[in-house]
C-alpha cells in the first residue's frame, strides 16, 4: 500500500511538473531609428544627369560623409501610354561597402530591360519629370531623408516655354539662344537652392539660389 500510495505521489509530482507554462522571456524592441537633419557640412551633393537620348538617368552623390553608412533613393515618375498616364518608379540601396572615394552613383532606366537573350530595352515615354526621395542612415542608425520634385525637358521644351522651370518654385531664362537637341534636369538640391544638369556642357548647367 505504501508502494501505491508513493507511486501516485511521484507520478502527480511529475505531471504537474509537466503542466508547467514556458515562462516569457521578454524581448527588448529594436529602438525606432531617429529621423533627424544633417548638418550642411554632412550633406552629400546630389545630381541627377540625363543621358543623350533622355532614357536613363544617372544618380550621383559625392562628397558622402563617413557618417553615413547607408543610402536609399526612389525615384517615381509619370509615363504615357496611349492616352492613360502610368506611375513608374526605380528605387534602390547602395551600401557603405559600395561607396568609392566618398562617391557612389546609380543609372536609372526610365523603361525596362530584358536580357534573357541579348539586352532589349522598353523605354517609357512622355516622361516629363517626377520626385526623388533619398534616406540616409548614419553610422548611429539616426536616418535623414531629402525629397524633391525634378524637370525633364527638351532644348525644344525650354525654347518653347521661354524658360527652364521646376513646378511654380524656379524658373531659368537662358541668356543665350539654345541649339541642339539636348536633356535638362531641374531639381532641388541638397545644400539649398536648385540644381540643372545635361546630358552636354551647357551653359544652363549649375547651381541657382532662386529664379533667374
Amino acid at each position: 500500500m505504501k508502494k501505491y500510495l508513493a507511486l501516485i505521489a511521484i507520478s502527480a509530482l511529475f505531471l504537474s511538473s509537466c503542466g508547467k507554462k514556458a515562462t516569457n522571456t521578454e524581448v527588448s524592441p529594436s529602438p525606432t531609428p531617429r529621423l533627424v537633419e544633417l548638418e550642411l557640412s554632412q550633406r552629400p551633393e546630389i545630381s541627377l544627369t540625363p543621358r543623350a537620348d533622355g532614357h536613363e538617368l544617372t544618380l550621383k552623390f559625392t562628397s558622402i560623409s563617413s557618417e553615413i553608412k547607408k543610402i536609399e533613393y526612389e525615384l517615381t515618375y509619370l509615363a504615357v501610354d496611349g492616352e492613360l498616364e502610368i506611375e513608374k518608379g526605380v528605387s534602390g540601396t547602395i551600401d557603405q561597402d559600395d561607396f568609392v572615394s566618398a562617391s557612389a552613383n546609380r543609372k536609372l532606366l526610365l523603361g525596362t530591360e530584358s536580357c534573357t537573350n541579348g539586352c532589349k530595352y522598353k523605354y517609357d515615354s512622355g516622361v516629363s519629370g517626377g520626385n526623388l526621395i533619398v534616406t540616409f542612415t548614419t553610422n548611429s542608425n539616426q536616418i535623414a531623408s531629402f525629397e524633391t520634385p525634378f524637370a525633364l525637358k527638351t532644348t525644344a521644351d525650354i525654347k518653347k516655354d521661354g524658360k527652364l522651370s521646376l513646378q511654380d518654385e524656379f524658373f531659368l531664362t537662358p541668356k543665350a539662344k539654345l541649339t541642339g537637341s539636348d536633356y535638362f534636369i531641374v531639381l532641388k538640391s541638397y545644400q539649398g537652392g536648385y540644381s540643372v544638369f545635361s546630358n552636354t556642357n551647357s551653359a544652363l548647367n549649375g547651381q541657382y539660389p532662386s529664379s533667374q
